[in-house]
C-alpha cells in the first residue's frame, strides 16, 4: 500500500508516523483537535516543530496527586442542613405538634440552617462547575462504577 504525502505532512507521536493534510499540521489547534479522540489528553499537548524534521506531537504529563474521583470519594457524606432541619421540623410536627406557642423556639435554628443551606448549596454548585470542567480522560473504568 503506497501512501500519496503531496501536501501532506508527517506527524509522530509517540513513535507512530502520521501523514496529515497540510491544511491541519499547519495549525497546532487543529493538529490537537485531529489527534484528541486518540487520546483526550492530547488536547493540551505540546507541539515540536523543527525545520526538515516531523512534527511532534508531545502528550504533557498531567497532574499528579488526587483525582476528582478520588476527592469526592474522600469528602464525608453531608445532608444540606436546610433538609435537615425540615426533616428535625417534620418529626417534631408529627410528635407532638407545631402550634404559634412552640414555634418561636425553632425560629432561631431554622434561620442558622437556612443560611448554612444556601452555603451548602453554593459549595454543591462550586464542586460541580469543578467537575464538569475537568477535561476527559482515557483510562479504565473506575472502581465501583
Amino acid at each position: 500500500m503506497t501512501t500519496n504525502t503531496t501536501n501532506k505532512r508527517l506527524v509522530i507521536y509517540e513513535g507512530q508516523q502520521h501523514w496529515l493534510p497540510d491544511a491541519i499540521a499547519i495549525d497546532d489547534q487543529l493538529l490537537r483537535d485531529a489527534f484528541t479522540p486518540l487520546c483526550a489528553e492530547l488536547a493540551n499537548a505540546d507541539i515540536e516543530r523543527k525545520e526538515g524534521e516531523p512534527i511532534r506531537i508531545i502528550k504533557k504529563p498531567g497532574r499528579k496527586g488526587v483525582s476528582p474521583l478520588e476527592f469526592l470519594k474522600a469528602v464525608p457524606e453531608e445532608v444540606n442542613p436546610a433538609v435537615q432541619m425540615c426533616y428535625q421540623l417534620r418529626q417534631h410536627q408529627m410528635m407532638t405538634g407545631i402550634d404559634w406557642r412552640n414555634a418561636e423556639q425553632w425560629a432561631t435554628q431554622i434561620e442558622e440552617a437556612i443560611a448554612t443551606g444556601i452555603a451548602f448549596t453554593q459549595a454543591v454548585n462550586q464542586s460541580l462547575k469543578a467537575l464538569t470542567s475537568c477535561p476527559p480522560t482515557s483510562g479504565g473504568i473506575p472502581e465501583g462504577f
